[in-house]
């Protein structure tokens, strides 16, 4: 009898400590962005990703995207027709602000390209028209 209220006990306080631990509350916040890329991507050299600097899709709303943005194939979700950081193709997606995953070869090592973010997953349309 002792150990059957032992193992509730042990059952009841494990369910407490691992309840609060979901996962949705491991996924980074993901920001919406737009626009099309102004320049050829530069391909970061310590790490496989792509660097690209984004004009606005739209110049309306409160403050439209300006800034780069870094594509990592093995981390980011593509979506629609795959073309993804070449010029004058408009992009749709969201992006996890803050992450810098682009490093560039210096002389002694590696150092991190400033991004406004790594884009978690984005879609494209078709070169030259939206």
């Amino acid at each position: 009898m002792k150990t059957a209220k032992t193992f509730i006990t042990l059952l009841f306080v494990l369910i407490i400590i691992v309840a609060p631990l979901r996962a949705d509350a491991l996924i980074p916040p993901l920001l919406p962005f737009g626009g099309w890329p102004d320049i050829i991507p530069i391909p970061c050299t310590c790490s496989a990703s792509l660097w690209s600097w984004f004009g606005p899709l739209y110049l309306a709303g409160s403050v439209p995207l300006t800034g780069p943005l870094v594509y990592v194939p093995y981390a980011t979700l593509p979506l629609a027709d795959f073309l993804i950081t070449i010029p004058a193709t408009p992009h749709l997606g969201a992006y996890i602000p803050g992450v810098q995953a682009c490093w560039m070869y210096a002389v002694f090592g590696c150092f991190p390209l400033p991004s406004i973010g790594v884009m978690g997953f984005v879609g494209t349309g078709l070169t030259g028209g939206i």
